[in-house]
Order: structure tokens, then C-alpha cells, then sequence
């Protein structure tokens, strides 16, 4: 079902009080509801299905540890970054450089060796080349948001050892909708940065065509840190604002042999750098993107599906009113992929990827040359079931061209990436998984080419054009329990990467900035991942959860910013009350201190987090639905450093923060 978003949004330039503002929004939203609202009957949703595994497959039927957040669990945890979004998932963090710029980090994996896609499809932004670039993917337009991790990534290429984040939008209709439209619309008011965000999105249909509209804004002053930080008497963290809007407009064709479609979008935003006062980004991206699918065009096939997505990049860092660097980026990324049945029980993928980026660096921080780069994969996965047993294989083989525009040579590399990982459903409900990968991730052309200040991160980084690709060999354990009163989940996972490219600190100092060297150097990567849910009753759910990971090279140091271990608990409740049902929840998790780090690197104590949330949600029918929902965040108002951040001094998280939200669909 096809459905549309466009933003609502309310300017806070007058900066009247936050409260008056979020009364007088919240009642113009309720002020609209229908009078003829009813009693809400009971829907058995369909499972969650996981779209970016090779073989789109229910939750439940994934051998790979795959999380999927959508409906409320996502709603629970938008933020304005998608780093931020999924931070307290088990095994995620994010590199948390202010309010504008979050990236996910996956057991310890970050920048290039974590992939985030839309809809299977690469953002195509600077985010990888260095933490205080943004990513252009939005979560207020998200639909559901889907993290890999292990030998499901080999889809994506094998430079995806860390994980794949796959954020699923609207964009481009796949079906038309049946009453002929579907809209939503939403407003969400937070009290540290004194944000409004707003988002409207509607789709209308006839006969085969369907469009869709969407769009979401965002103002967001300075944000308040906790206690202890700073002037007692404002602790707002300086220069910390973000604000920004997009928008897209798509059109598709939909018929029984599937569907074809395209979709214009512009994302731009404004945000500050905490460590830099007088340093904001102005940021423009304009994307085109064209998707498709026909279903059994032939016998033995049960779909050819294809994602193209041409994107015109620019990055601005303004200092002190003036453009101190432009980073400009033209890119393409295209994908086609043969889904098959070869026999009963046995179906599989076959697909080619192309990517070609234009990246130009212009100005004081162009610590790298212009670099055109090209790469083109193949990749073959299959899977195999036969009784409780079920296996997945799957090759691929990477080639990659980087020429940079001054006088150092141009750099080719090739990866090979093969998987198998397997499940065996021994008891009802039960189901032990095992996955192993041998994984090739190529150079990028900041690893090779990089010479010159980095202001953002306080480095001066050089590169190395004898770079080699690194190798990772990963072995994963898994045991689930999917049914019942008691469900849990559990990994334990080892990774070794040969040749592992990594910021090297000489302790030297240029222009007085760290001397950064990339080297390689074998390292290895442990951890665990767990979560245990039990049903109390049909209205009351206990959960605890869990994670840890230690990165080191091999026999030598710590690596630096390896996210420090997480042990926290969760109760989840449901109440019918009234027109609607009333749901809740209290989240406590402890982050323990990080002392394992590396040289020149500080430690970061412990902190305590307490969430809370409240939700009234209802339908006016089996389609048209709404909440209204209140949360906060870092309730006791502890300082929280996070660990992973290149400015975790001068940027601590938020401190105690309100929100509250409605969502409509109609």
C-alpha cells in the first residue's frame, strides 16, 4: 500500500516559549481528529520482513543476525540523525558529532566498513569520508529501518564488515493505494534544542499510476547537556544547532508483472560543529532515483529487480561567514538482481553492482585530491532448505579504480567475498544458527590519497598509496527462541582482519594538529549480543539486554573508539483505555567506563540512562489510525560521554529531554 510524506513545520525564528508552541500545535492536530473515532478492533499484523537479505524473508526466518525496527518500535526512536535513531539497539552506537552528524557504528565497525543504503541502494553522500559529514537518509521518512550484520552483508560488498543499514522509504509507490489516496502526517516537539519536526506524506492512485509527495522539516536550537558540564547557570553545548527540510515527489507504474517507477528528492540541511565555534555546514544533496521489479517474467525466475540512484552532492564549511571548503560529490550506484528457483527447496540471487563517484575537495580542508571512483561487483548467493535444516552460500568479487587529479599514480585493487552460514530449527520455536565469512574490503581514496589538515577531527592525516585490500574472516554463533512466553537471542562473534587499515597516531604534531598516518596492521574483533524477553502476562513484557565488543590489533594496542560494554532492562506495557490503547514503557541500561584505549587516546567514565515513554494510540477504522505519545530521555540527567566521538569532550549527549508526538494516517 502506496502512501505519501510531506512536512509540516512551524517556524520557531519568533522563539516563543516551547510550551506555548506545542500547545497550540498539538491542539491544531487534535483539533482535526474525527469525531466518529471508535473502539479499535484487534489486526494480527503480518511478520516484519527483512528486505535486505538476499532472499526477502521474514524476521524469523533469517540465518544472519538481522534487528528491524518499524511501526512503534521505530516511533519510539526517531531522532533527528540515523545514528542517533539506533544508538541504544544492542550492538550498534553511533559517532556522535553534535546534533547534525551520527553515523552508525556495528560492533566497533565504522565509516566505510559499515554500509547505510536506501532501499538497497548506497546514500551517496561524504558521511564515510569523515564524521562531521551527515548522512543524507532521514529517519522521519523512514518506513523501516533494517541493520545487518555477518554474512548477509556480503550482498551489499564485502567492504560491509561491520554491518549494513538499510533504511526503507516511500519514495516510489509500489502499489496504488485502494481508496485511491493514503496520507500521514506527524509533529514532534523536544524540549533540550527546542525542536519542532514536522512531516506530511501522501499518495494518490488511479487505475496503474500512482505519485507520491513527501517531505519533513526541522529547527533545532543549541541542546542542553546534563549537570556538570559547563556554565552551571546555561549548559547548552555551543554551536550544537541543526535545522533542515527535505522533500521527494516519485511516480510509478504498478500492474500485475510488478512495477516501475522514479523519484526526485532534496535534502538540506544547516548544522554547527561543538568543536569548532565559528564552523557551521551547509548541506545540499539532489538525488534521482529509478526503481523496479517484474515478478515471474519467465519459468525458474521469480523476480528481476533493479535500483539505479544518480546523486549531485555538495558540502559547505562556513567559517566565520565565509566558505572556508566545498566538498562536491557526483555519483551513481546501480544494482540488478535476479531472484531464481533452480529447484524445490533451493533459490537464490544472482546480481551485478556499479558505483562511479566523482569526489572534489575544494579550499583550506581539501585534505585529499579530486578522486574518480570506479568499482563494479558480481555477487551470486543461494539457499537451501530441507527440513528443520536451512543453508545460505553466496561469492561475490569486487574491482576497483581510484585516479586521483594530481601526480600520484592511480590505484586498482580486487576483493574475493564468500560466505555460508546455516540454521536448524531443533525444537519448536528453537533455532541455532552459524555463519562464517572470508570478506574483502578495498582502500578508499582518503585511505590512499589523504595529505592535509583536518579541522573537524584536530588531525593532520596522510595517506598511503601502497594500501592493500583487508581481509576479514568472521565466525558467528547464534541461538534463538522466537516463540512462547520466554523468547531470546543471542551472538557471539569473532572476527580477524589481515591487513586491517587504521588511523595510526605518530604523537607528532602539524599546524598544531595531530599527526595521523594510515597504516594496516593485522587487528581482531570479539563480542556477544543479547536479549531475553519474557511475557509476564498479555499486557506486561520484561526485557534485559546486553552488548560488548573489544578491538585490538593483533598482540599490539587498543584501537581507538571502540564502544565501551552496555547491560540494561526494559519493561513494556499495554492498556485498552477508552477509544484507544494505552502502552508504556521504562528502559534502564548501564554503560560501563571505557579504560581499553588506545595510545594518546583517554578513557571515558560509566554512565546510568533512564528512558520513558507514554503512548495513546486508536483507529477510526482498519486503515486511518493515530497517537499521541510523551517521552523522555537521560531522565536522571547523568553526563554521558560518548565514547566513539572524535569530540566526546566537547560534546557530550543530551541531558534530561521531553518529546512529545502525534502521528496520523488516513
Amino acid at each position: 500500500m502506496l502512501c505519501y510524506n510531506v512536512v509540516l513545520y512551524a517556524d520557531v525564528g519568533t522563539r516563543m516559549p516551547l510550551i506555548r508552541k506545542m500547545i497550540l500545535a498539538t491542539a491544531g492536530v487534535l483539533v482535526a481528529l474525527p469525531s466518529s473515532a471508535q473502539t479499535p478492533t484487534t489486526i494480527t499484523l503480518p511478520p516484519l520482513e527483512v528486505t535486505g537479505v538476499p532472499l526477502s524473508r521474514s524476521i524469523d526466518d533469517v540465518a544472519a543476525p538481522a534487528t528491524v525496527l518499524a511501526g512503534p518500535s521505530l516511533d519510539q526512536r526517531r531522532a533527528a540523525t540515523l545514528g542517533e535513531t539506533l544508538r541504544d539497539l544492542p550492538g550498534v552506537t553511533s559517532t556522535h558529532f553534535g546534533a547534525g552528524a551520527s553515523r552508525p557504528i556495528i560492533r566497533g565497525f565504522d565509516g566505510p566498513r559499515v554500509r547505510v543504503l536506501n532501499d538497497g541502494v548506497d546514500t551517496l553522500d561524504a558521511a564515510s569520508v569523515s564524521p562531521d559529514h551527515a548522512v543524507t537518509s532521514d529517519p522521519f521518512g523512514a518506513r523501516q529501518i533494517e541493520i545487518l550484520r555477518g554474512p548477509a552483508t556480503l550482498l551489499y560488498g564485502g567492504g560491509a564488515i561491520g554491518g549494513v543499514v538499510n533504511v526503507i522509504d516511500s519514495r516510489i509507490p509500489t502499489a496504488v493505494p485502494s481508496r485511491g489516496y493514503q496520507a500521514e502526517t506527524g509533529l514532534q516537539f523536544s524540549s533540550s534544542a527546542e525542536e519542532i519536526a514536522g512531516f506530511l506524506g501522501f499518495t494518490v492512485g488511479h487505475g496503474n499510476v500512482a505519485a507520491r509527495l513527501e517531505g519533513t522539516v526541522r529547527n533545532a536550537e543549541d541542546y542542553y547537556t546534563a549537570k556538570g558540564f559547563g556554565d552551571p547557570l546555561s549548559r547548552r553545548v555551543p554551536n550544537s544547532f541543526n535545522n533542515g527540510w527535505n522533500f521527494s515527489a516519485g511516480t510509478s507504474w504498478v500492474a500485475d508483472w510488478g512495477y516501475v517507477g522514479a523519484a526526485y528528492s532534496e535534502h538540506r540541511t544547516q548544522y554547527g560543529l561543538p568543536n569548532e565555534a565559528t564552523v557551521l555546514i551547509n548541506m545540499r544533496s539532489q538525488r534521482l532515483d529509478v526503481r523496479g521489479e517484474v515478478r515471474e517474467p519467465f519459468a525458474g525466475v521469480e523476480k528481476i529487480r533493479f535500483r539505479l540512484a544518480n546523486v549531485w552532492y555538495e558540502h559547505q564549511e562556513v567559517e566565520d561567514g565565509a566558505i572556508a571548503t566545498t566538498f562536491n560529490n557526483h555519483a551513481f550506484d546501480g544494482r540488478l538482481e535476479v531472484v531464481h528457483r533452480l529447484f524445490d527447496g533451493l533459490r537464490g540471487v544472482a546480481g551485478v553492482q556499479a558505483l562511479r563517484r566523482d569526489f572534489t575537495p575544494i579550499g583550506e580542508e581539501a585534505f585529499l585530491p579530486p578522486t574518480l571512483t570506479r568499482s563494479f561487483g558480481v555477487f551470486l548467493i543461494e539457499r537451501y532448505s530441507i527440513g528443520p535444516f536451512h543453508i545460505e552460500g553466496g561469492l561475490r568479487y569486487d574491482w576497483q579504480h581510484i585516479r586521483p587529479s594530481n601526480d600520484q599514480p592511480s590505484r586498482g585493487h580486487d576483493g574475493f567475498s564468500a560466505s555460508i552460514s546455516g540454521t536448524w530449527d531443533f525444537a519448536p520455536g528453537y533455532a541455532a544458527t552459524i555463519g562464517f565469512s572470508r570478506s574483502q574490503r578495498l582502500p578508499t581514496a582518503e585511505e590512499l590519497f589523504a595529505n592535509g589538515a583536518h579541522v573537524a577531527t584536530g588531525q593532520f592525516e596522510i595517506g598511503d598509496v601502497n594500501l592493500r585490500a583487508e581481509t576479514s574472516y568472521n565466525l558467528e554463533l547464534g541461538l534463538r527462541k522466537k516463540t512462547g512466553a520466554l523468547q531470546f537471542g543471542v551472538s557471539v562473534y569473532r572476527n580477524v582482519v589481515k591487513d586491517f587499515i587504521f588511523q595510526f597516531d605518530t604523537g607528532e604534531t602539524r599546524d598544531d594538529r595531530r599527526v595521523i598516518n594510515f597504516r594496516q596492521a593485522d587487528a581482531e574483533f570479539y563480542g556477544l549480543e543479547a536479549d531475553v524477553k519474557y511475557a509476564v502476562n498479555d499486557n506486561i513484557d520484561v526485557s534485559v539486554f546486553g552488548d560488548y565488543v573489544r578491538g585490538r590489533l593483533t598482540g599490539g594496542d587498543n584501537l581507538p573508539r571502540i564502544p565501551p560494554g552496555r547491560l540494561g532492562a526494559r519493561v513494556d506495557a499495554r492498556h485498552e483505555l477508552g477509544a484507544g490503547n494505552l502502552s508504556g514503557f521504562v528502559q534502564f541500561y548501564h554503560v560501563f567506563g571505557q579504560s581499553d584505549v588506545a595510545s594518546f587516546e583517554s578513557g571515558t567514565p560509566g554512565y546510568n540512562m533512564l528512558n520513558v515513554g507514554v503512548a495513546w494510540s486508536g483507529q477510526f477504522n482498519p486503515i486511518n489510525t493515530w497517537q499521541v505519545y510523551l517521552r523522555a530521555n537521560n531522565l536522571l540527567n547523568e553526563r554521558a560521554i560518548a565514547h566513539t566521538s572524535f569530540i566526546k569532550d566537547a560534546a557530550p549527549l543530551p541531558g534530561i529531554n521531553l518529546t512529545l508526538g502525534t502521528r496520523f494516517t488516513f
